[in-house]
């Protein structure tokens, strides 16, 4: 059913709709209203009268020549009001609080969060532990969620909301930086300030886009893929192999301190690669960031000494055979790696030759030879004697 608008909230938008300041939906919303609506579309006809007004003009044009001249206090109140106002119109209107506030929808057992940053000191309502689905509107990203795809452990959804949330606003952040203050010919000002749309369903579908005016990215069961498909929207490359996929799984997960855990917390004896990863110098507790980095060179030590097919996809499937692989040839080069094989050697890359030279390969901008001074045979060859000496 078409969602009806109240005139009230209309005019208290107008003033934004005139100097451009909502958001691409909220103004086809407000376009929309006054193609139907004389009385709303005579006042916005008068707020855009020159200046100044007769005195002969009506209550209604006085009243807008007030607005105009005090635009920092109405934007103010407008977010207030828009926090109090239930869930459909928050989301509708997208309009920006500086502070986190939440309500809940009992109705639709949604959770409305509407603010920046500050997630972390968050108290969510009580009725927070039965919601079933998320929406929250942040300046800089807007997060649709189904909850019961999170995995909480020990903690409560009321708990765990917040800190995700915080993890996603800090995540983003860290990677543009990273980016900025380490490889400067990839990063984009003009990306880093684009919108990002995420939306975590219960499904297996895995999607993002690159838009002119925002970034969308579709998460599914396995939403810790976060940062791994946000890195390969503003990569924006023709087509994706295995030094995309390699490159957003090492900055997402090996560097980026903010990403999220598939749910592995301590390493068994039973995982093929545990011998591997032990004789490399790792925690089996996984404590550190290090032994993540480990973790996948212990992945790629067995993918080249037992062969490949033997544990998920991301494991030890080839490249060309996973999801997120939009290559035209599969069979060449390193789309033979498996994810993990090409993130321990986009590390191996990092780690010889510099992060800026890798990034600007893995953005499109360079050939192998050209970014690194060698073939890529020679290079695979170098980092699998490294692999293969334990």
């Amino acid at each position: 059913m078409k969602q009806t608008i109240p005139c009230e909230i209309i005019r208290d938008l107008l003033p934004l709709y005139t100097d451009h300041l909502l958001s691409k939906e909220s103004e086809e919303h407000v376009r929309a209203h006054l193609e139907t609506c004389e009385e709303c579309r005579k006042i916005y006809e008068r707020m855009n009268m020159p200046e100044p007004v007769a005195p002969s003009e009506t209550a209604s044009v006085d009243y807008m020549k007030k607005i105009k001249k005090n635009r920092t206090r109405i934007i103010g109140i407008l977010a207030l009001a828009a926090a109090l106002i239930i869930t459909g119109t928050i989301a509708f209107f997208g309009i920006r609080a500086s502070k986190p506030q939440v309500s809940y929808n009992k109705e639709t057992y949604t959770v409305v969060i509407h603010g920046k940053s500050g997630y972390e000191n968050l108290k969510l309502p009580a009725e927070a532990e039965n919601a079933v689905y998320l929406d929250a509107q942040d300046d800089n990203f807007h997060m649709s969620v189904y909850l019961p795809v999170l995995r909480l452990g020990d903690t409560t959804r009321s708990e765990f909301i917040p800190s995700y949330l915080e993890r996603t606003d800090k995540s983003l952040a860290f990677l543009h930086q990273y980016l900025h203050d380490n490889a400067p010919e990839v990063y984009s000002e003009a990306t880093a300030k684009k919108f990002t749309e995420f939306s975590i369903r219960d499904n297996n579908a895995y999607d993002y886009k690159n838009e002119s005016d925002r970034i969308f990215v579709e998460l599914g069961n396995y939403y810790w893929h976060r940062e791994e498909l946000y890195l390969l929207a503003i990569m924006n490359t023709p087509t994706v192999e295995w030094q995309q996929l390699g490159y957003a799984w090492y900055l997402g997960n090996l560097v980026n301190p903010y990403c999220e855990s598939s749910g592995l917390k301590v390493l068994t004896p039973d995982y093929p690669y545990y011998e591997a990863f032990v004789k490399m110098g790792g925690d089996p507790e996984l404590k550190s960031p290090e032994d993540t980095r480990i973790l996948y060179d212990a992945i790629a030590h067995v993918c080249l000494t037992k062969g490949m097919h033997w544990g998920t996809a991301y494991e030890s499937y080839p490249v060309y055979e996973t999801a997120f692989y939009k290559g035209a040839k599969k069979a060449l080069g390193g789309n033979t790696m498996s994810v993990a094989m090409a993130s321990s050697f986009i590390a191996y890359l990092c780690e010889t030759y510099g992060f800026d030279k890798v990034s600007s390969y893995c953005f499109g901008k360079t050939s192998f030879e050209k970014a690194f001074g060698l073939a890529f045979n020679d290079a695979y060859e170098a980092w699998t004697k490294v692999l293969l000496a334990y």
